[in-house]
């Protein structure tokens, strides 16, 4: 299981219960006739684990672990004075790492994909270090360089006490692109966040019958139970949350694979996405400089030799 999957599909025997346990809360699915099952469970991070159970009635017929395995390399954070680095890529590959010009080579748990690297000497990592992943059969799948910063005092001389004034100016209409964190399929790209956004500006979501509604905890008083997904969505929309009651919760389009169905079984997570945000027309105030006054060095933060700066 990768991370940050919200799924976790299986076969056991046809009609058994599965349950998983993450944190205090207990996860459970039904098998179909064929056995198979899929769980719905929060985000999860690599490097855990956990056990799947599997029962016929009210016994145990099977139990399974799994592991969160990372996609792509993972290091974990370390210090310069760090005696060791480590972290997670997937099992079984090979990890080079190179400090203070020595190469360290070491292969992850072919169960977990964890690593870890110790220099010779109980030497310190130090602020750069090169890691390498090569896969299974020898071919190089990552090559990056880790940086831990050092950072320096930074200073600029600023003005105090200007004397001047506003002025209105106008602002023309414009386009600007942000980024969000959408729900997007894993396997076929599909941004659901955006999906369920045009399914609400369209009006194409679906009305179903009171039945099902009500199933779903729909009242004719509170119209569709909303959750925090749904009103960060609707903060993204810039609507009332008030005029959003007609319109189905945001997980009930996402345990469907989308109002069509497309996305049905597949594996989906958060992942930044650009938006473009329309600004009207406006005006502003800008500042006009009559008199400039005295100048003075001060402390604006720190900055390391890489570029990073920080307050």
């Amino acid at each position: 299981m990768y991370e940050n999957a919200t799924r976790i599909n299986g076969k056991t025997r046809k009609k058994n219960i599965v349950r998983v346990k993450i944190g205090k809360k207990t996860y459970k699915a039904k098998a179909n006739k064929k056995g198979k099952f899929t769980v719905k469970i929060p985000r999860v991070a690599v490097g855990k684990k956990y056990t799947l159970k599997s029962y016929k009635g009210k016994k145990i017929y099977k139990t399974k672990k799994v592991y969160v395995i990372a996609k792509k390399l993972k290091i974990n954070r370390y210090t310069p004075n760090s005696k060791s680095i480590s972290g997670y890529t997937r099992p079984s590959y090979k990890v080079k790492v190179k400090i203070a010009g020595k190469t360290y080579v070491k292969k992850a748990s072919a169960v977990t994909g964890y690593w870890k690297v110790k220099p010779d000497n109980n030497k310190k990592i130090g602020t750069t270090v090169s890691v390498k992943v090569v896969n299974t059969k020898g071919k190089t799948v990552t090559e990056t360089k880790k940086h831990v910063h050092d950072y320096k005092a930074v200073y600029k001389t600023v003005h105090h006490d200007e004397v001047g004034h506003y002025e209105t100016v106008e602002v023309p209409a414009w386009d600007e692109t942000v980024q969000r964190r959408h729900q997007v399929c894993f396997v076929c790209g599909k941004d659901k966040t955006q999906d369920f956004i045009d399914s609400i500006n369209n009006k194409t979501y679906p009305d179903y019958d009171e039945e099902t509604k009500k199933d779903w905890g729909y009242t004719k008083e509170k119209g569709w139970p909303h959750y925090s997904s749904d009103y960060a969505i609707y903060k993204e929309m810039g609507v009332d949350p008030e005029n959003m009651k007609d319109v189905p919760p945001f997980g009930a389009y996402l345990s469907l694979g989308g109002w069509d169905r497309s996305c049905d079984g597949h594996n989906y997570g958060s992942q930044t996405v650009d938006v473009i945000v329309h600004h009207e027309a406006t005006t502003k105030q800008v500042w006009k400089v009559d008199q400039k006054s005295y100048d003075e060095k001060v402390l604006v933060g720190y900055k390391c030799d890489c570029g990073s700066v920080k307050e």
